[in-house]
C-alpha cells in the first residue's frame, strides 16, 4: 500500500452487488486487491453494531447514532465510520447496516492527524459504492474537522473539564497495557465522545495514538478487546459505573465524573500547556518531544519527559529551555533523529545563539560546535567570541583553562574583526597585573582561539610572567601557549642570565630546569647547556646515555669534545665507566680538565685499597696523553709493571727455581703494600710454589695482607695432592705459627690431614726427611700428625691398592 488509503465498504447485498457475488451481509466493495487481507480487522473491531432491543421496538433509523472506530493489528492502520440503514437489502428484517473503513500500512496516510480527528471528514460515505470498486481516499489538507484549537475550547466550555482531560490523558496513556484498565466512554452524543477522544490523544505521542484502538459504540464492552470503548448509557451496565471492578476507567459524560486514575507527568504538564497555549504548537510541540528520542532515557523517569518536553517546545513554541536541559539539547542538534534535526534544529541554534552570552561554558562549547556544523549561519562568531569571553574571566578569576579542541567555524563567520577584538582583550587581560597562574591560564586561552598573542605585547607584565616561570620549572606547558619559540626564547635567555652568575645559580637551574631543557641542548647558550648536561650527569637521570651520546656526538671535534666534557661533570666527578670513556673516544691532541682526571689520581697516589682498573685507566690516560705525568703514578705503574712480570714468571711452574724465587721475593720485598694487597691473589698463588720455608716465612710476616690467600692457596693444593713443600708449609704453619689463631690453623691442619692419607708414601718421607731437619718439636709434631691419621690412611690403600694420591 502506499501513503494513501485503500477502503472497504461493508454493507448487506442484493445479489451480484458485493464481493462475494450472493445476498447478504458481507463487504460489497474495495478500493485494491491488496485491501483484501484487512478484511478480517476490519470485520472484527469496526463494523456498526445496532442495539437489538432498539430494532425490536422499530425505532426510527434517524434514532441510531453513527458508529466510528479505530484499530491497529497485523500490520494494518484502519479506522472506520459505520450507520444504521434499518431494512434489510433484499427484505423487510432490521439490522441492515453500512460501515466504510479507510486501511493503511503506513501513517503517513493520515497526515499528521490522529485518527479521532477523522470523524465528520467528508470523504466517509453512508451509501454501497456503484460498483464492487471503491474510491481509495487520500486526505488533503483540511480534512481534519476536529482541530487542536476546537478540542481545547471543547475542553474548556466542559464542567470539570480540566481534570477530566488530565484523567483522560492518563488513563489512554496506559490503555490496554498489561495491569491497566481499558477506558470506557458512557454518554450518547458521539460527536461529545468523539470531542473528548481527540483532545486526550492529541496529547499522547503520534505513535501511541495510532495503535490505541477505539469503538464508538460497543455493543458489549467485555466482547471486544479494544483498550478504548464507548457504550451507550441504555446499554452500560455495571461496567459503566465509575466505581466499577470490571477493569475499566469510566468517563460517565453524562455526568462529566470519572473514575480516579493516577495523573502521569505528561497528563499534568502537557495539559496545562495545551489549555493555555497555542494548542496546534503544542501538539508539534508534544510531537517533537515524542519523536526526539529523549524521552526514551529509562534512567532518570520525569526528567527525560522534562527535558523532551524543553526541546519539543524549543522547537516548536521557541522557548527557552532552562539551563539543566541545553547540553543535551545543544547535543541533540548534532545526534538526534535527522528527520527532526533537518526540520528543526535551525531553529533551536537560533534559539540558543540570539544571547549566547547568557549560557554556562558547558553549554557555549557544544554550542560552538554546532556552529562548526554551519547550524548557526551568522550567529556562529557570536557564540565563539561568547565562549572565549567566558574562558578569559575562568582564566582570570581562577586560574582555569581548558584543553579540548575549538572547531573550524563554516567560511565568513570568523572575520578579521572578530579576531582583532579577541586578541584586544586578551592583551588588555594580560597587562592588567594577573597573578602569574592566571597569565598563563589567558595565555592557553589565546592559543585555543588562535589568537597570535607574542610576548613583544605584553611589556613588563610579559617580562615580569618570565622571571616567575624561571623560579617554578615544571608548572606551566608553553607549548598550549600562542608564539611558543618566542616564549621559550625569552625563559631561557633568563635562565642564561642566571646561570652566568656563578656554579651555584647554574646548579639551581639546572636541578629545575634540566629535564624540560635536556631536549633543547642545541638551541641553548653554551652556558645554559653546561648548567643542563652537569645537573643532569650530577641527578643520573639516565646518565650513561647521556654521556654516551653526547660524547659521541663530540668525539669528531676536539674543540666541542672539550666542551661537552667540562660540561658534563661541571658540577661532579666522572665515574671510572666514564673516563674510561672519555679516554677511549677522545680526539687526539686535547688535554681534558684537571677535574676529569684529579679524583682518579688522587685515588690511586692516596692510602686507600688500589683497583687495578684504575691503575689500568691511569696508563690509557697517561698513553694517550689526556693527562700530564705524574712522578708517583708513574712509580707506582712502573712497580705494579715488574710485581706483574715476577707473578708471570712463577705463575705457571709447579715449583719455583731458585732464579724465580730470588726475583720474586725481591720484588715482593720492594713493591709497596697496597700494590701487593691489590695483587694478593697472584701473590700468594706464586707465593705457595717457594718450597723455603724461612723464605715464605719471612714474606708473609713483610705481608700480612698475604696471609689468608696463602692459607687459601695452600689449602687447595693440599687437598689437590700437589707437592711435598706444601705439607711441609702446612707442618710449621699449623705447628706453631698458626696455633693461636684456630680459625686459621683448623682448615689448614684438615687440608693437611687429607694429603697424609692420600699422599704416596715416597712423598710423606720425602716430607718428614724436610721437617727432620728441623727442632725436636717440629719433628715430634710431624710424628704425631702422621700417626693420628694412620688408620685412616691404611683404609684408603685398601681401597686404592694401586695408588691414588700423587
Amino acid at each position: 500500500m502506499t501513503a494513501r488509503f485503500e477502503t472497504l465498504i461493508y454493507t448487506d447485498c442484493r445479489p451480484g452487488q458485493g464481493l462475494d457475488g450472493s445476498p447478504g451481509l458481507q463487504f460489497q466493495a474495495r478500493s485494491a486487491e491488496s485491501v483484501l487481507s484487512a478484511k478480517r480487522v476490519v470485520q472484527d473491531n469496526l463494523l456498526y453494531q445496532p442495539y437489538s432491543a432498539w430494532m425490536s421496538e422499530l425505532r426510527p433509523v434517524e434514532d441510531y447514532p453513527p458508529s466510528f472506530g479505530h484499530v491497529a493489528e497485523a500490520g494494518f492502520f484502519a479506522t472506520g465510520a459505520g450507520r444504521y440503514l434499518g431494512h434489510e437489502a433484499n427484505g423487510t428484517r432490521q439490522g441492515n447496516q453500512l460501515t466504510h473503513a479507510i486501511v493503511t500500512t503506513d501513517t503517513d496516510a493520515y497526515r499528521g492527524l490522529r485518527p479521532a480527528q477523522l470523524f465528520g471528514a467528508d470523504f466517509w460515505t453512508g451509501r454501497p459504492a456503484p460498483t464492487t470498486t471503491s474510491e481509495p481516499v487520500e486526505l488533503g489538507h483540511t480534512t481534519a474537522v476536529h482541530t487542536p484549537a476546537r478540542a481545547r475550547d471543547f475542553v474548556l466550555a466542559q464542567p470539570q473539564g480540566e481534570h477530566l482531560l488530565r484523567t483522560l490523558v492518563a488513563a489512554l496513556a496506559g490503555a490496554g497495557r498489561p495491569g491497566q484498565p481499558r477506558v470506557l466512554f458512557v454518554g450518547a452524543d458521539v460527536p461529545v465522545i468523539v470531542n473528548w477522544l481527540v483532545a486526550g490523544s492529541l496529547l499522547l505521542p503520534r505513535k501511541r495514538a495510532f495503535e490505541l484502538g477505539f469503538k464508538i459504540f460497543a455493543v458489549d464492552p467485555a466482547r471486544s478487546t479494544l483498550p478504548v470503548l464507548a457504550v451507550h448509557p441504555d446499554f452500560a451496565g455495571a461496567a459503566g459505573r465509575i466505581d466499577n471492578q470490571l477493569g475499566y476507567a469510566v468517563f460517565d459524560l453524562t455526568r462529566n465524573e470519572c473514575t480516579p486514575v493516577p495523573f502521569t507527568w505528561a497528563a499534568q504538564h502537557w495539559v496545562d500547556l495545551f489549555l493555555a497555549e497555542d494548542p496546534r504548537d503544542v501538539v508539534d510541540a508534544l510531537d517533537v518531544a515524542a519523536d526526539s528520542t529523549l524521552a526514551e532515557r529509562g534512567d532518570d523517569g520525569p526528567r527525560a519527559q522534562r527535558l523532551a518536553m524543553a526541546l519539543g517546545t524549543a522547537a516548536i513554541m521557541r522557548r527557552e529551555p532552562e539551563v539543566d536541559f541545553a547540553e543535551e539539547i545543544v547535543d541533540w542538534l548534532r545526534t538526534g533523529p535527522p528527520h527532526l534535526r533537518d526540520a528543526y534544529a535551525f531553529d533551536v541554534a537560533d534559539l540558543f545563539a540570539d544571547m549566547p552570552e547568557r549560557w554556562p561554558r558547558r553549554v557555549l562549547v557544544r554550542l560552538d560546535a554546532v556552529g562548526c556544523d554551519g547550524l548557526l549561519p551568522g550567529k556562529a562568531a557570536d557564540v565563539r567570541t561568547a565562549l572565549a569571553i567566558n574562558e578569559i574571566t575562568a582564566a582570570r578569576e581562577q586560574g582555569r583553562s581548558f584543553d579540548e579542541p575549538v572547531g573550524r567555524l563554516p567560511d565568513g563567520e570568523w572575520t578579521e574583526d572578530h579576531a582583532a577584538d579577541l586578541f584586544r582583550s586578551l592583551v588588555e587581560e594580560l597587562t592588567a597585573g594577573v597573578p602569574p597562574k592566571s597569565f598563563a591560564a589567558l595565555l592557553r586561552v589565546a592559543k585555543r582561539f588562535g589568537a597570535a598573542v607574542h610576548p613583544d605585547h605584553l611589556g613588563d607584565e610579559g617580562a615580569a610572567f618570565v622571571r616567575h616561570w624561571a623560579d617554578h620549572p615544571g608548572d606551566y606547558q608553553p607549548a598550549a601557549w600562542p608564539e611558543f619559540h618566542a616564549q621559550v626564547a625569552r625563559v631561557t635567555t633568563e635562565l642564561t642570565r642566571r646561570v652566568r652568575q656563578g656554579p651555584e645559580q647554574a646548579a639551581i637551574v639546572g636541578d629545575g630546569w634540566r629535564k624540560w631543557l635536556l631536549p633543547r641542548l642545541d638551541e641553548l647558550d653554551p652556558d645554559l647547556r653546561a648548567a643542563v648536561l652537569g645537573a643532569t650527569v650530577r641527578h643520573g637521570d639516565g646518565r650513561w646515555e647521556v654521556v654516551e651520546s653526547q660524547l659521541s656526538e663530540a668525539k669528531g671535534d676536539p674543540f666541542r669534545f672539550a666542551a661537552t666534557t667540562a660540561a658534563l661533570w661541571s658540577q661532579s666527578s666522572p665515574t671510572r665507566a666514564e673516563l674510561e670513556l672519555v679516554a677511549t673516544v677522545a680526539p687526539d691532541g686535547i688535554t681534558l680538565p684537571a677535574r676529569l682526571w684529579q679524583p682518579l689520581v688522587a685515588d690511586v697516589t692516596g692510602t686507600s685499597p688500589l683497583a687495578p682498573d684504575d691503575l689500568k685507566l691511569c696508563r690509557l690516560l697517561l698513553t694517550r696523553l689526556l693527562m700530564p705525568l705524574n712522578r708517583r703514578v708513574e712509580t707506582l705503574l712502573a712497580a705494579d709493571d715488574e710485581l706483574t712480570t715476577a707473578l708471570t714468571g712463577i705463575g705457571g711452574s709447579s715449583a719455583a727455581s731458585e732464579e724465580q724465587t730470588a726475583a720474586l721475593l725481591a720484588c715482593l720485598r720492594r713493591t709497596p703494600t697496597r700494590l701487593i694487597a691489590m695483587r694478593a691473589g697472584a701473590a700468594a698463588a706464586a707465593l705457595v710454589r717457594v718450597s723455603d720455608y724461612d723464605d715464605v716465612e719471612r714474606m708473609l710476616t713483610r705481608h700480612s695482607e698475604l696471609l689468608d690467600p696463602y692459607l687459601r692457596r695452600l689449602g687447595e693444593r693440599l687437598r689437590a695432592g700437589v707437592g711435598v713443600s706444601c705439607a711441609v708449609a702446612a707442618c710449621f704453619l699449623g705447628g706453631a705459627w698458626l696455633a693461636e689463631d684456630p680459625a686459621r690453623q683448623e682448615p689448614l691442619l684438615e687440608a693437611w690431614d687429607e694429603w697424609l692419607v692420600r699422599a704416596p708414601e715416597r712423598n710423606v718421607e720425602l716430607a718428614g726427611q724436610r721437617v727432620a731437619k728441623s727442632s725436636k718439636d717440629w719433628r715430634e709434631f710431624w710424628k704425631a700428625r702422621v700417626g693420628s691419621v694412620s688408620g685412616r690412611r691404611r683404609r684408603y690403600r685398601l681401597a686404592h691398592p694401586f695408588g691414588g694420591g700423587r
